[in-house]
């Protein structure tokens, strides 16, 4: 028997096949084995072995150097782990090697440069990291070449130039750094190359544009700069251009304007260069790119008019967004699209109309966001167009736009920053659709809708700065117990705390400042949000206690609950805010994620293809901090910060709040507190902001404030805090009296200088100047002495010895003399400064 086939069974564990000595074919593919079966070891003439999408786990069997004839070895989609064994490099046959998706590690070794028959490699999806070797420049038959998803790093080394063969090179995921080797021009053969997700720098290389059969250029998310070259105007075939969140610069008329020359036309279907520096104008030639599918320029500085003519042979588009640039939109409100596109953003460039016809035209639309283009007046008539589709993504916030709120909804609606006014629908249909409402800022009024209740896959909801009034329902059955973010603040609320919120395990952020809300907060929000980052409940008329199970939200960043009627003491166990003991991460968002499967359109999720999503929130917080009220966004998830100011809290400050060291702002003014401040608050390394103003402190400011090196902003005002203010460190910035002001028993820089400071000093500072020329006097004379005592008994030896003995006599003296009287002026000086302390 020569041949083996069991694939894609339930087999496991071991197996023993009759007539193996001249078996060449082995196929054990998609079953289950945890380990690499012993007799595969013994197979010396097997050419074919295929163990891919196994659960084989452990290192590479050393009896499997023994199979020198292998020319195809699969074991792709396992769990192996170790090194790739030397052993590998005898496989002189092999044409095919696919380890991808294991858990190898280590350096790729240099033996492998021994498999010149190779036509294909996957090394992919491992932990492979050190630099790629020289040696796999000898592999010259190579067609496919697979590294991505690993830890290589390094220069792209110039022996791939060698691979003339190459049709597919994947580099991407990894940790590359320095240019782009020019030598991949080298690489005719090339459709597909994929550099993105490096850190590779430079211009890209000008020969790149010789790679005339590429259809696929992948180098996106790097630090690329410099201008587009001219040559890739001549890539005719090239169908994927990914170029995006790079440094490149300059303009895209020279790419557009080559394509646009092909002789049968560009094949150009996808083009996505956002988040760059692009400049200049769109040329009309962008319009002739008639395959174009996918167009995506957007967060550039793109400037002056865009026309129906960058559109007229756009027939395949489905995919524009031109966002975030200083694009001006001429298109008549008769405008007829050539093309029928799903999705459709053109964010803060400017349309400066009413809300344009054309969109009626686009019977395909899942997605439109014409957020900040200028659009006024009512258009309201337009949304039994637009919620045709349930599942619609709309933005259309920050406008001038009015008239009534709609009635229907689809899953993500974003009418915010506007002047919609009238009521909230009593009743929407199809509210499980919906997963994003924002409503702030704009003129809604009346009484908060039962509907509510109904809301069970609502992941946000935004209506605060609105005239919204009345109670929150408690809803009995039906709760939006799948909330992540909402804002309520600033209407006219009231009522007790929500207890509808009671079973919204997975909220992230609730504000309900500036409303009217009364009574105690309660014992369960400690426990009912786990996970919980922002709590603002600030400007109400909440009353009683701080709940002790308030410190149970371990992840909270951001807690204000000041401009209440609160009274008790703050919690000792404010140090179990475990968020705040270290310094937070910019680059960590707010997040969630989970199985969302009809979220498809949302513009801040990343999707994967087992259905999970990934929500980043473009979160917004009011923060008064430093002296002003400010609204945080962008910086959000790298601020913590506790105002309970405004409030009748009593008692100390406990000193257990020093152990949050990662906190930025704290405002505790304006309550009753007494005691001392912290003698270690200046362990607070990353406080920015420090209000205590308007409370009972008593004693002296702690020196230990002088070591905040980033305190901007410091208020002691109107306390009972005495003695004298420390000086040195951050303190000698703050030259305003104000800060200190309304504490009697205080003195000292900028303050007037405490009473008794220049009586003290003047009168220590001339009795340690008398005593200090006693004693120097005292020494001088003792050293004179001395002096003269070595020198006469020097001169008397010198008569009674030898000529070359008083020359030796000479010079010892003489040193000896020159280290008495260094000795005595230390001990001068030592002696001094002890009478000085």
């Amino acid at each position: 028997m020569t041949e083996f086939n069991s694939s894609s069974n339930q087999i496991e564990g071991n197996i023993f096949v009759n007539g193996t000595r001249k078996l060449k074919h082995l196929d054990l593919a998609g079953n289950s084995f945890t380990k690499i079966p012993l007799i595969v070891g013994s197979l010396i003439h097997l050419k074919y072995l295929d163990l891919s999408s196994n659960d084989i786990i452990g290192g590479i069997p050393l009896s499997m150097g023994n199979l020198i004839c292998l020319e195809y070895l699969d074991l792709q989609h396992n769990h192996i782990t170790g090194e790739l064994p030397l052993s590998m490099g005898n496989f002189t046959s092999l044409i095919r090697l696919d380890v991808s998706d294991n858990g190898f590690f280590g350096l790729i070794p240099d033996a492998l440069g021994n498999l010149t028959s190779l036509i294909r490699l996957d090394v992919s999806d491992n932990e492979f990291f050190g630099r790629i070797p020289d040696a796999l420049g000898n592999l010259t038959s190579l067609v496919y070449l697979n590294m991505r998803w690993n830890g290589f790093f390094g220069h792209i080394p110039d022996a791939l130039g060698n691979l003339t063969s190459l049709i597919h090179l994947y580099l991407s995921s990894n940790k590359f750094y320095e240019c782009i080797p020019d030598v991949l021009g080298n690489l005719i053969n090339l459709k597909e190359l994929h550099l993105f997700d490096n850190n590779i720098s430079c211009q890209i290389p000008e020969n790149i544009g010789r790679l005339h059969k590429l259809s696929d250029f992948d180098a996106s998310g790097n630090n690329l700069n410099g201008q587009i070259p001219l040559s890739f105007g001549d890539l005719c075939k090239l169908k994927t251009l990914n170029l995006y969140e790079n440094n490149i610069s300059g303009e895209l008329t020279n790419l557009f304007d080559g394509l646009s020359k092909c002789p049968r036309g560009s094949k150009l279907q996808t083009f996505n260069i956002f988040a760059n520096k692009l400049s200049g104008s769109v040329p009309f030639s962008l319009g002739q790119l008639a395959q174009l599918r996918s167009l995506d320029i957007s967060s550039n500085s793109l400037r002056n008019n865009m026309t129906d003519a960058h559109f007229s042979k756009l027939t395949n588009l489905i995919y524009l967004d031109i966002s975030d640039n200083y694009l001006n939109l001429i298109l008549s409100d008769d405008w007829l699209p050539p093309f029928h596109a799903e999705v459709i953003d053109m964010s803060y460039c400017h349309l400066g109309t009413r809300f344009p016809s054309w969109i009626q035209t686009q019977k395909k639309l899942t997605k439109l966001a014409l957020s900040g283009v200028g659009l006024y007046g009512n258009i309201s008539g337009w949304f039994d167009f637009i919620f045709n589709n349930s599942l619609f993504h709309l933005d259309i916030s920050s406008n001038n736009l009015n008239g009534q709120i709609p009635s229907r909804l689809s899953t993500f609606m974003d009418l915010s920053n506007n002047s919609f006014g009238g009521t909230i629908a009593l009743s929407y249909t199809k509210f499980e659709v919906l997963q994003v409402l924002k409503l702030s800022n704009n003129h809604i009024s009346g009484s908060f809708p039962a509907f509510f209740c109904n809301f069970t896959n609502l992941r946000i909801l935004q209506l605060s700065n609105n005239y919204l009034s009345g109670k929150i329902p408690n809803c009995h059955g039906s709760n939006p117990f799948n909330l992540n973010s909402l804002h309520m603040n600033n209407n006219n609320l009231s009522g007790p705390f929500p207890l509808v919120l009671r079973n919204s395990k997975v909220l992230f952020v609730l504000d309900l400042g500036g409303n009217r809300f009364s009574g105690e907060i309660p014992k369960w929000v400690g426990r009912s949000f786990p996970l919980l980052k922002i709590l603002r409940l600030s400007s109400n008329s909440f009353h009683g206690a701080i709940p002790m199970s308030i410190v149970n939200l371990s992840l909270l960043q951001i807690l204000d609950l000041s401009s209440n009627k609160l009274t008790g003491s703050i919690p000792s166990t404010i140090a179990n805010f475990s968020s705040m003991l270290v310094k937070q991460n910019y680059s960590v968002s707010l997040h969630f994620s989970g199985n969302y499967s009809i979220s498809f359109g949302c513009p801040s999720c990343d999707y994967f293809s087992n259905g999970d999503m990934e929500y980043l929130l473009d979160d917004n917080i009011i923060i008064t901090a430093k002296g002003s009220t400010n609204e945080y966004t962008t910086t959000l998830s790298a601020v913590a910060s506790i105002d309970l100011s405004n409030n009748e809290l009593s008692g100390e400050i406990p000193k257990e709040i020093t152990e949050l060291h990662g906190l930025c702002f704290l405002n505790l003014s304006k309550n009753q507190l007494t005691g001392r401040i912290p003698e270690n608050i200046g362990v607070m390394s990353e406080l920015e902001s420090l209000d205590l103003s308007m409370n009972r402190l008593t004693g002296e400011i702690p020196f230990s404030l002088s070591a905040l090196n980033f305190l901007e902003s410091l208020n002691l005002s109107y306390n009972n805090l005495s003695g004298k203010i420390p000086t040195g460190g951050q303190l000698s910035t703050f030259n305003d009296s104000t800060l200190y002001v309304g504490n009697e028993g205080l003195c000292g820089v900028p303050l007037p200088e405490c009473p008794t400071d220049d009586a003290n000093h003047s009168t220590s500072q001339i009795r340690e100047n008398e005593e200090g020329d006693k004693l120097e006097t005292i020494l001088n004379y003792t050293f004179i002495m001395m002096g003269f005592i070595v020198g006469f008994w020097a001169y008397f030896g010198m008569i009674i010895m030898k000529k070359s003995m008083k020359v030796t006599l000479f010079q010892l003296v003489d040193k000896m003399y020159d280290w008495m009287y260094v000795q005595l002026r230390l001990k001068i000086a030592k002696l001094k400064l002890k009478w000085q302390k």
